[in-house]
């Protein structure tokens, strides 16, 4: 079956699995600037927050063993290297960032992603598809998409953000 098959097989699974699940709103940005611009966040609050997005990136986004499997999944250009105790792996990059309300006024951040078979939706690093984003940033995501994602430990050894592929340990 070919990687886009498996993609559409799995992004499948996790809508219906997600259907019957609790909703919570998140804001999601492309930028600070758009952060700003949504008029729901004050400047500073979006500028920490995207720097908070940015520092958890390198621990939670996909990785790959090549920069050609990243490629494959988010498109060219639109890897980067990032060197490990190690060696060095390939991660997408980061295109935007998601703040979750976690009661009273703490936020919880996180990076966010496009794959090349999706690009006018945003995904977390947990494969989670955000759905349709308001003007103001605002969407209504999965409970689970909300939470904190684990820190990768693992290479996506071929093109698999979207579907299942072999991995291995890095």
């Amino acid at each position: 079956m070919n990687p886009f098959k498996l993609a559409l097989l799995g992004a499948t699974a996790l809508t219906l699995a997600a259907c019957g699940e609790k909703k919570e709103e998140a804001l999601t940005y492309e930028s600070v600037a758009a952060c700003i611009s949504a008029g729901v966040q004050d400047a500073a609050t979006c500028q920490a927050e995207f720097e908070k997005a940015q520092s958890r990136h390198n621990e939670v986004a996909p990785r790959y063993a090549s920069a050609n499997d990243c490629y494959t999944d988010f498109g060219y250009n639109r890897c980067q290297s990032h060197r490990t105790s190690s060696g060095s792996i390939w991660l997408p990059l980061m295109v935007g960032y998601m703040l979750a309300s976690r009661g009273g006024s703490r936020i919880y951040t996180q990076p966010l992603y496009r794959p090349s078979n999706d690009p006018g939706h945003f995904y977390t690093a947990r494969n989670g598809r955000i759905g349709t984003v308001s003007r103001d940033g605002r969407a209504q995501i999965a409970s689970s998409q909300v939470s904190k994602p684990q820190a990768r430990t693992r290479t996506v050894a071929r093109g698999g953000f979207g579907a299942r592929a072999r991995s291995s340990g890095s």
